[in-house]
């Protein structure tokens, strides 16, 4: 009798201690829904409350994209129109009556996430944005996404405009399935012309910076919508999604939820190094900034006038 009793509290204890950790994990996310999936079986690893239809900010251009490199040549001219001045950021600034090639602005509303060129390219693709959120929702029902309703080509908010984190994964995974959207997500930065000048814009994923295994992702972000985000991550030969909504920590959350399938995720350091970019983190090192030429022969001159002057 004494035996079995041990027996059970040595289960029970089991239970806990594999199981608590997780449970306590979980309980530390703050997104309102989450989901990790294995991207060709779809398998659920993890997840919160995924089929729930909310804001998916600028998440929203991961279908924008779809359509447009579907739609378009990607050198095709797409002359930006006079709405473009009034789109909230974040924007790539495009001047009404100018052309600009049709990747460049793909490129921009996924690395930048600039607003008006989502908007841009609804037009060239539809003529209008309201025939293009009809496309966008008809490419969704093709794709398996439900729970899904667009408005508007860039994610700014809108009561009925609406998706859930299952769908994104839904819709991630279908554009990964075209070489040039994976490219376009694995770009850290993105250079657009401006007028004489190319501005640099620097990639919004952090994880592409400091995690290896990141294939790339998208961010978004408004004030009602929160943190929203998917991305691809690989390991051992397999991909996995992760599709976030409605977080308060986004990259908190994101590291937490890798942990079930990562034993090592960027630290919080890392990912503020990211943010200030400063530098640029591989695999979890620091690389030095190498001098440029110019600056070691300024240096050196600099030094040779301090000498001439001592011995003056």
């Amino acid at each position: 009798m004494v035996y079995k009793e041990m027996v059970k509290r040595s289960i029970v204890l089991i239970f806990l201690l594999l199981f608590l950790p997780l449970c306590a994990a979980a309980s530390e996310i703050t997104a309102d829904s989450y989901l990790l999936v294995e991207k060709d079986t779809f398998n659920v690893i993890a997840g919160r409350d995924y089929h729930r239809p909310l804001p998916p900010a600028s998440t929203t251009k991961v279908m924008t994209t779809i359509l447009a490199l579907e739609k378009l040549d990607e050198e095709q001219s797409v002359v930006a129109t006079k709405k473009v001045l009034s789109i909230p950021a974040s924007k790539l600034s495009l001047s009404p009556g100018t052309s600009y090639k049709a990747i460049d602005l793909i490129k921009g509303a996924m690395v930048e996430s600039a607003n008006d060129a989502a908007y841009a390219l609804s037009i060239a693709v539809a003529g209008s944005e309201e025939r293009f959120a009809e496309m966008m929702n008809e490419k969704a029902r093709e794709i398996g996404a439900t729970d899904t309703h667009f408005v508007n080509a860039s994610g700014l908010y809108d009561p009925a405009h609406r998706v859930s984190a299952y769908d994104l994964a839904l819709m991630f995974r279908y554009a990964l399935e075209n070489s040039r959207f994976q490219e376009i997500i694995g770009m850290k930065y993105f250079f657009f012309r401006r007028g004489n000048a190319d501005i640099r814009y620097m990639n919004h994923n952090r994880l592409l910076f400091c995690f290896a295994p990141s294939i790339g992702g998208k961010t978004g972000f408004t004030r009602l919508s929160k943190h929203c985000y998917v991305g691809a991550f690989e390991k051992e030969g397999r991909t996995y999604i992760l599709s976030l909504l409605g977080s308060r920590n986004l990259w908190g959350d994101a590291t937490a939820i890798l942990q079930q399938i990562y034993t090592e995720v960027p630290s919080q350091r890392e990912l503020s190094l990211v943010k200030a970019g400063h530098i640029t983190l591989s695999s979890y090192t620091v690389k030095k900034e190498k001098r440029t030429g110019a600056k070691k022969r300024l240096r050196k001159a600099r030094k040779g006038k301090r000498q001439r002057f001592r011995k003056a």
